[in-house]
């Protein structure tokens, strides 16, 4: 019981704090305000996807937000030029996966920290994104609208591309050959690599489709706005980071859930959301969500430490 609520704490305490909040705020419990935080935790939710994949492998991903803006341009701007909406998502999809793989042989090939190695993808993204927009917003076309929950579908076809995809996740990490590499290799890398495990290799993939979820979470934000901007995303890797490390992922690699990864995105816009609900100002809100973010860490660590986890 004790392992069944450690690894899944995110989901119970994403319930009794809607639940809460629900008794506390009668705007909140509203159907309308539900269906409007979980699409709007749809984008923040499949970029977390793909940033778990990352952590999971002891690394992290700093590009996710630069990327899912040069994606989203990228996929508009196909649309703009002829291509049919149908091939323009999958362009979208392959520009973050581009940028995913070449971080990760960066990384690994080139033996550069993940931070450094990220921190220039994300402005190296950010850049390309200004020059083949030419610093310009980019309408985006009604077909590919769906996406986003603004077209005849409604709400719920990114919700529904969100759970499916963290469902899909969840199969992926618990039941494949992969997903128990991707355990090992954050666990221990170099007794990953001694039981024959392709180290490199499983980084590689993990940055390449964390890339790939980047470029489809900045396909699903330009289909809810209505226009692919180039300054698009700013801040969604810091949330994507948030997400998993509330969820209960250790930074550390190794631990964590898709599932646990997708409560953490709707945790923190159940948070914003009620603070918008009640008036509290946007830096207030910075200051919740950092000090709770910090106070997660701080406890993840806390709890390695004691149990012997961690080294001085």
């Amino acid at each position: 019981m004790k392992r069944f609520l450690a690894r899944h704490s995110a989901l119970f305490i994403l319930a009794g704090l809607c639940v809460v909040l629900a008794v506390y705020s009668p705007d909140f419990r509203g159907t309308a305000n539900l269906k409007s935080v979980a699409q709007r935790t749809a984008v923040v939710g499949v970029i977390a996807l793909g940033e778990l994949l990352v952590v999971l492998a002891a690394g992290i991903d700093l590009s996710v937000g630069s990327v899912a803006a040069f994606g989203g341009m990228i996929g508009c701007l196909a649309v703009q030029h002829g291509w049919p909406w149908q091939a323009a998502l999958p362009v979208g999809v392959a520009a973050g996966l581009a940028c995913g793989l070449f971080t990760g042989l960066l990384t690994t090939r080139g033996r550069i920290a993940p931070f450094i190695t990220t921190l220039g993808m994300m402005m190296a993204a950010r850049g390309l994104t200004l020059v083949v927009s030419g610093a310009r917003p980019v309408p985006v076309p009604p077909p590919l609208m769906i996406l986003g929950g603004t077209g005849a579908w409604g709400w719920w076809m990114p919700v529904a591309v969100m759970v499916a995809l963290a469902v899909l996740f969840s199969l992926v990490l618990r039941y494949t050959q992969f997903g128990r590499a991707l355990y090992a290799v954050g666990g221990n890398a170099e007794a990953a690599r001694l039981s024959g495990i392709p180290v490199d290799r499983v980084r590689v993939i993990a940055y390449s489709v964390s890339g790939a979820m980047a470029g489809l979470g900045g396909m699903m934000l330009a289909a809810r706005s209505s226009v692919a901007s180039p300054t698009a995303a700013e801040m969604h890797e810091l949330y994507a980071i948030a997400a998993c490390v509330i969820g209960g992922a250790s930074l550390a690699g190794g631990e964590g859930g898709a599932l646990a990864a997708f409560a953490g995105a709707l945790i923190m816009s159940v948070l914003y959301n009620f603070c918008n609900l009640e008036g509290i100002s946007v830096d207030w809100q910075q200051v919740l969500i950092g000090a709770l973010l910090v106070t997660l860490v701080f406890y993840d660590t806390w709890r390695k430490r004691r149990a012997g986890l961690l080294r001085e």
